[in-house]
């Protein structure tokens, strides 16, 4: 059994702190190698290809209270990893992929391909903690970017925000 100071040892080099201070409102820029995204949940989704991202939604990361969309109060993911564990990523918890992880984001839409970026989390969360903060942010951007039209490739329908086009995004 690891022991709390144990965990704290092996904790990750972003500071709980940090993620609080991301959660105002600067820009992107500011936001470089110092702090967590509102682009990036805890759970390894790229919130920046979320439909609602932008729009009702501020992102996974962000406690601006001032959204419409709601939902994230309430996960259960990102409860564990900010406030149980303290953590700013739950690839940094020694448990991963635990069973509120598994629970909701891969025993749920198994054949739905909506879903395909849930699946691709395990094989590309780890990239993280091998390329760093900034250099995974731009490795997720470049993913959800269209190459023609440069506007984000949205999941569920997986469809450009700016020429409408389908694109499904591979695990690159």
């Amino acid at each position: 059994m690891v022991t709390g100071q144990e965990r704290a040892s092996k904790r990750p080099t972003f500071l709980i702190a940090k993620r609080y201070a991301a959660c105002t409102n600067v820009s992107e820029a500011m936001l470089s190698n110092c702090h967590i995204p509102h682009t990036l949940a805890p759970c390894g989704v790229y919130c920046g290809a979320c439909p609602s991202f932008g729009k009702s939604c501020l992102g996974c990361a962000s406690n601006e209270t001032n959204q419409s969309r709601r939902s994230k109060w309430g996960c259960k993911i990102r409860y564990c990893c900010y406030e149980i564990k303290k953590y700013d990523f739950c690839i940094d918890c020694l448990e991963y992929p635990c069973k509120i992880v598994n629970t909701k984001l891969f025993k749920t839409h198994i054949d739905d391909p909506r879903f395909t970026y849930r699946f691709e989390i395990p094989g590309l969360f780890g990239k993280l903690k091998t390329m760093g903060l900034d250099k995974y942010m731009e490795f997720q951007r470049s993913r959800w970017t269209c190459e023609n039209c440069g506007g984000t490739i949205k999941f569920y329908c997986y469809k450009r925000d700016k020429c409408n086009k389908e694109k499904y995004i591979t695990n690159q």
